[in-house]
Order: C-alpha cells, then sequence, then structure tokens
C-alpha cells in the first residue's frame, strides 16, 4: 500500500529534506484516511480536502486502484450527469489485532474501513491454530499484526510464533492500543487530547495528546493504579479495580455491591481530577473488564461528583467530561488491529 520508510541507526528518517515519494506517500494515506472517514468522494471533493489540483488526485487514484485499495464508483449529480466517486476496497486489507492478557488473548479482525470481521477470545494454548486459521482466510489480504500487552505480559514468545513469520508486527502497552481505537474509530481528536482508564485486574491509564500517545520519560506514564491519597490508605488498584469489586461481591454479596461502586467512583475521581489540574484533556474514558451495569453506574455517580463539585468549586471548568469507551470492552483489541494500518496505510502521527 504505502511505501515503507528508509530510516538511519537512530530511528529517524536518512535524508536531509522530503523527498517527491515522501510526499506522494502522504498524500496516499491522506486520501485514504478521508475515504475512511467520510465514505465515498469525487475528485472535486477530494481536492478541496487536500488543496490539491484535480489532476494531482487523479494521480494519486490511480496509485490506490492499482494497488487495489480503492475502487471507482458513480454517484448521481443531476438528471443527466453523474460523477465518477472513489471508495475504499474494505475486504483489500486485514489488520490482526491481539491483546494478551494473562491467561487468555482477545483476537480482533478489522478491514480498512475499521470495520469489525471477526472478533474471538481464546486460550493462550490455542492461539497459534487460531492465527494460522485467519492467515489461511485472509491469504493476501493480512497486512500486519498488532499486539496489545496487559501489564506484566511478555510478548516475546508470541513474535516467534511461526505463525506470524514473514508478518509486520507492532507491539504496543494495552492502553496505547485502546488509545488508538478512539482515535481513529471513537472519539476522534478533541482539542486537549483526551485520556482512558482501564479497570481489570489492576487501573491504569492512557493520555493522547498533541495527536501522540504520552508514554512519559522511562515509559512508565500511566501507572495511577498505585494512587493512594494518604500513606495508612489503600492503593487505587485495591479499590477500584476488578478484582475488588469481585473481592468485595465475594465477601458482602451483590446486594452491597452500590457500597463498592461509590468507593469505586470516588476515588476514580480523584485520578481525574489530578490528571485534569495538569493536562486538562478534553474528556476522560472509562472501560475495562467490570460488568456493564456496574461500569455504568461508576460512571454515572463520577459525573454527579462532578456536577455537584462545580456548585462550589470553583475552577471546576476544567475537570474534563467523563464518558464510557466506545468500544468498553473490546477496544483494546481492535485498536491493536489498527496499528498496522497506522504503518503502513494512514498518516502518521507527528
Amino acid at each position: 500500500m504505502a511505501r515503507g520508510q528508509k530510516r538511519d541507526g537512530d530511528g529517524e528518517r536518512g535524508g536531509a529534506g522530503i523527498s517527491p515519494e515522501d510526499i506522494a506517500d502522504h498524500n496516499s494515506r491522506v486520501v485514504l484516511a478521508l475515504l475512511r472517514r467520510h465514505g465515498a468522494l469525487t475528485r472535486q471533493e477530494l481536492a478541496g480536502h487536500l488543496s490539491l489540483t484535480e489532476p494531482a488526485i487523479t494521480g494519486i487514484l490511480k496509485r490506490l486502484i492499482a494497488a487495489g485499495v480503492v475502487e471507482q464508483g458513480q454517484r448521481d449529480v443531476g438528471d443527466r450527469y453523474k460523477a465518477a466517486e472513489f471508495s475504499l476496497v474494505a475486504g483489500s486489507v486485514h489488520g490482526l489485532g491481539l491483546w494478551l492478557r494473562p491467561d487468555v488473548v482477545d483476537l480482533a479482525l478489522v478491514d480498512l474501513k475499521g470495520h469489525l470481521v471477526l472478533q474471538q477470545t481464546v486460550p493462550s494454548d490455542r492461539l497459534a491454530d487460531t492465527v494460522a486459521t485467519i492467515r489461511d482466510r485472509c491469504a493476501e489480504s493480512l497486512s500486519g499484526i498488532g499486539i496489545a500487552c496487559h501489564p506484566g505480559v511478555d510478548a516475546t514468545e508470541i513474535e516467534r510464533m511461526p505463525t506470524l513469520s514473514n508478518l509486520a508486527s507492532f507491539v504496543v502497552k494495552d492502553v496505547e492500543a485502546v488509545v488508538t481505537a478512539e482515535r481513529i474509530l471513537g472519539i476522534g481528536e478533541p482539542e486537549g487530547g483526551f485520556a482512558v482508564i482501564l479497570v481489570d485486574e489492576i487501573v491504569r491509564a492512557g493520555l493522547m495528546t498533541g495527536g501522540r500517545f504520552f508514554r512519559g520519560v522511562h515509559g512508565r506514564a500511566g501507572g495511577i493504579g498505585s494512587m493512594r491519597p494518604g500513606r495508612e490508605e489503600l492503593t487505587l488498584d485495591e479499590v477500584a479495580s476488578a478484582a475488588a469489586y469481585q473481592r468485595h461481591v465475594e465477601t458482602f454479596g451483590e446486594d452491597f455491591a452500590e457500597d463498592w461502586m461509590r468507593r469505586a467512583a470516588s476515588r476514580l475521581l480523584d485520578a481525574v481530577l489530578a490528571l485534569g489540574g495538569f493536562v486538562s484533556p478534553g474528556a476522560v474514558l472509562i472501560g475495562g473488564s467490570l460488568p456493564d451495569a456496574v461500569l455504568d453506574t461508576v460512571i454515572a455517580m463520577m459525573i454527579a461528583e462532578r456536577e455537584r463539585k462545580g456548585t462550589y468549586f470553583v475552577p471546576a471548568s476544567w475537570i474534563p467530561p467523563i464518558r464510557k469507551l466506545t468500544f468498553a470492552q473490546c477496544g483494546v483489541a481492535r485498536g491493536a488491529a489498527l496499528l498496522p494500518f497506522m504503518e503502513l496505510a494512514l498518516p502518521k502521527t507527528r
């Protein structure tokens, strides 16, 4: 699809400037992104989006049609006139995403339009056979694989699987994968960026700001599960994780689940306040492995508390809006499946 970038030993592109090939590669990526976002577009519409001439757009489209990722159709624009329009060939390219969790792996197969083709959860010891089946099914259309790692899970062994040979792979933290899903298929890029909070065995966060995922100086940003309001207080992991919820229900029963939800909501809102006070993201999105009804209630309690603070806390305007992740349960694997497209077909983040 898109041309590979030559890089020097430090990971930077070689050369002092931007070559015509770089420009052509970037324009092709932008056209694919526009067609994915808006659906079928005419030459005139693409020219307007890119501020390029129609002959230049024609050249880009010819390359993409020859690559088999774009097709031409017709649009009725009057009683006697039809305009050529261009759209993605969805099944021409697929990305496979894996979410490596402690005991199981979530898989998602996504096409170039971002549509979910397949979603599955398998035990770790069945992963190789499942990936082999998907590779046989997709034949030549599988462009690459994205691997999202739960904290503490190593992707090294997975990368060495024979079924992944000759397949481009991209490894990230699971919070980065879910941020990718939201940026491409969900909330987009609101002013100020956005943050996500994943709640499962532990609580962790990811931040998209300036169009890029923030990893921190040593790549450890987002470890909010260790936060505690005082030396004698429990950590956020111990209070608000899905594991903490399960322990609470097993000890006290579901009739007392609301007590846990209220406490979890209060502590999660503390984390949101700390985040908002420094970077003021445009939104905070929460998801993970909590039951849907529990997650919905926790978020509703956080929103209510946010509004209550607004009645007396003067700077409350910078407390970011809070809502559920677009893909609360399957966003990680889906975001991982988009990673090959980010590298090979869509515009690079700067």
